[in-house]
């Protein structure tokens, strides 16, 4: 076609693309491309220099990335032919968002440090993740995994139709803590303090965090010293408490006790209880744990509903929406977790002795990336690499 003509425009708008999602697999193809894109780069007054200009940009950062899963969004379609990055929102726990660019190509692990970059997070903060919440299930992204590649699954889910385009109709990428290690949480930093506070709020409202109705009275007083400010006798006790407890809790409580308890604050900020509400939740030793629902079978002695939680020191089975633990299993005892589509299979004990727990669950893989994530950093705080072998690397 005639040089620079819409034609080859859209040519050249199709390259771009396919530079951004993958690349030659011939070595001399993908040599020859790179350098008919430096030549074309090199114009600088027609349209065509620019995408090309673009492509070779997008070339050098797909170069070397994961492969990609699913093909373009229309998103990304529109956003590559108009020579721009993509974005996308990150939620908050607290109910806010950021929109972030992001290139085609890029990781989970890189759009992590742009969100935690735009949110004014220290830069050396670990921990964290971006979670794809798809319907009522959510998943953390894994550090290698492109963003992109979810964006195209929720298109194609929603123009699959039947129950996958249901679920697609209420999909985000949410942004919280991921890894709660002693090392990877500073409470100095104001921005972490803010992050950690909404997601213990968010745990606790959404029943993940088991509480006397004592403390439930005490946590919903901070809540309402920091939505209500000093007490007046005034305020919508009910509101603030659903704002904190989850449903079945709320026929326990009463508002006159929140409100008795509230009275005793005057005269605290709204931070110092921020930094009251989470003393209170560090009271309880699995206060960090990430808690799944599971189901057993395998004993009559426990109940059939379970939570299994994880989190720096082991794998712990309790019975559910309670303190009661029955058993815990340090990472040293933990031998093998196979996930597979609906149960989880844990085998723990040493190499003369062993046992087997299966758990019912829709969430192995997300139990199992977990207690891989927590065990090679335990295990690598454990047991440092030697000197010699940092300095041959």
């Amino acid at each position: 076609p005639e040089p620079n003509s819409r034609v080859n425009l859209r040519h050249w708008s199709l390259l771009a693309l396919a530079c951004s999602i993958i690349l030659p697999v011939d070595k001399l193809v993908r040599k020859y491309l790179l350098s008919h894109l430096k030549k074309c780069s090199a114009d600088f007054v027609t349209e065509e220099g620019k995408y090309a200009r673009f492509a070779e940009k997008c070339f050098h950062k797909t170069l070397g990335t994961r492969r990609r899963q699913w093909p373009p969004s229309k998103q990304e379609i529109l956003c590559t032919i108009n020579r721009r990055p993509i974005y996308a929102r990150f939620h908050f726990m607290d109910g806010q968002f950021h929109t972030v660019e992001f290139d085609p190509s890029s990781t989970a692990n890189e759009v992590l440090r742009l969100v935690i970059q735009r949110i004014g997070l220290r830069d050396e903060a670990q921990g964290y993740a971006i979670y794809e919440v798809l319907g009522q299930q959510e998943r953390s992204l894994l550090g290698d995994e492109k963003v992109a590649d979810v964006m195209s699954k929720w298109d194609k889910y929603q123009s699959a139709g039947g129950t996958l385009s249901r679920q697609s109709k209420h999909h985000m990428f949410l942004f919280k803590k991921h890894l709660f290690l002693d090392e990877y949480i500073d409470l100095r930093d104001p921005v972490e303090k803010e992050l950690l506070y909404y997601q213990a709020l968010c745990d606790l409202r959404s029943d993940r965090f088991p509480v006397t109705d004592m403390e439930a009275v005490m946590l919903c007083a901070l809540r309402a010293q920091i939505e209500l400010s000093d007490f007046t006798g005034e305020g919508d006790y009910r509101q603030v408490m659903g704002h904190c407890l989850p449903p079945r809790m709320l026929v326990n409580i009463h508002k006159d006790h929140v409100a008795m308890h509230h009275q005793s604050l005057i005269g605290m900020s709204v931070e110092e209880a921020k930094q009251a509400f989470l003393n209170l939740i560090q009271c309880w030793p699995l206060h960090r744990a990430t808690l799944f629902d599971v189901n057993q079978t395998f004993t009559s002695n426990w109940p059939r509903s379970l939570w299994l939680g994880v989190d720096q020191r082991g794998v712990h089975l309790l019975e559910a929406r309670t303190r009661n633990v029955l058993t815990s299993y340090e990472y040293d005892t933990v031998l093998d977790y196979t996930p597979s589509i609906n149960h989880l299979l844990l085998i723990t004990g040493n190499d003369k002795k062993q046992s087997k727990v299966i758990l019912n669950t829709t969430q192995a893989f997300q139990i199992a990336n977990l207690i891989r994530e927590y065990n090679q950093v335990v295990v690598n705080n454990r047991f440092p690499e030697p000197i010699g072998a940092i300095m041959e690397q």
